[in-house]
């Protein structure tokens, strides 16, 4: 048992393996706020909010996101939400002006409760935002949302998405799509360790072996393979 305590660090102690994501800052993914803003730009559906929430006092909680006011335009929004007879709307307008400011924690808080109404791209970015904030659970939910309304399977995303339901102990699931991954990507490193220690931990000591030896076969250096397969072959 405790060998496998020390598998599950090999891999957990720096910013390119599993249990990085836990406690870690959000990380920018692969999809720019550039083009996220450009998904949430042109055609925009402002929806429509009741009359007593009045579109200066919703222009004036944009602004004051876009402004940095954070604080301020969360303490408006309380007053507005009062009011408004259409709370999901007012969340997902909001919401995604914090998105547009690459703000999402509080981006997070309020589009996570509207989650029906989220395009593929805001999906994958709150799927990212909890993987980094440590909460894997939340994050297979968002990933496997984003992926059923288009957004494609690619290395990258498979890979993170192995990640989160590895965190959160679906070790199959987790392996499936790191293989999945790597059948796209064979090059990718962070992949097949996180493979590797995966495999480690079901007690699949010769798989996980030949995944680090593949691993270091392409970086003889690298500190966490060596420590992996250093601890594997205690396990001989």
């Amino acid at each position: 048992m405790k060998t496998e305590e020390r598998i599950t660090k090999t891999a957990g102690d720096g910013s390119e393996t599993l249990a990085a994501g836990k406690g870690r800052r959000f990380l920018k993914t692969g999809l720019g706020l550039g083009l996220l803003a450009a998904a949430l730009g042109a055609g925009y559906n402002y929806y429509q909010l009741h009359h007593e929430t009045t579109e200066g006092e919703i222009a004036r909680i944009e602004s004051l996101i876009v402004a940095g006011k954070d604080e301020e335009a969360r303490a408006l929004m309380i007053s507005a939400q009062t009011r408004s007879l259409h709370l999901d709307a007012l969340r997902l307008r909001i919401g995604r002006a914090f998105l547009r400011e690459g703000r999402l924690g509080p981006a997070t808080a309020l589009l996570s409760k509207v989650e029906g109404s989220l395009i593929k791209e805001e999906r994958l970015a709150i799927a990212e935002y909890f993987l980094g904030a440590g909460d894997p659970f939340s994050a297979v939910r968002f990933y496997e949302a984003a992926m059923r309304t288009g957004v494609p399977r690619g290395a990258t995303l498979l890979g993170r998405y192995g990640e989160a339901q590895s965190l959160a102990g679906n070790a199959e699931n987790a392996v499936a799509a790191f293989k999945e991954a790597l059948s796209l990507d064979a090059s990718r490193v962070r992949v097949r360790l996180n493979l590797a220690v995966t495999l480690a931990n079901m007690n699949q000591f010769g798989e996980a072996r030949a995944e680090t030896l593949a691993v270091l076969k392409s970086e003889p250096e690298n500190p966490k393979a060596l420590q992996l397969l250093a601890a594997l072959g205690e396990l001989r």
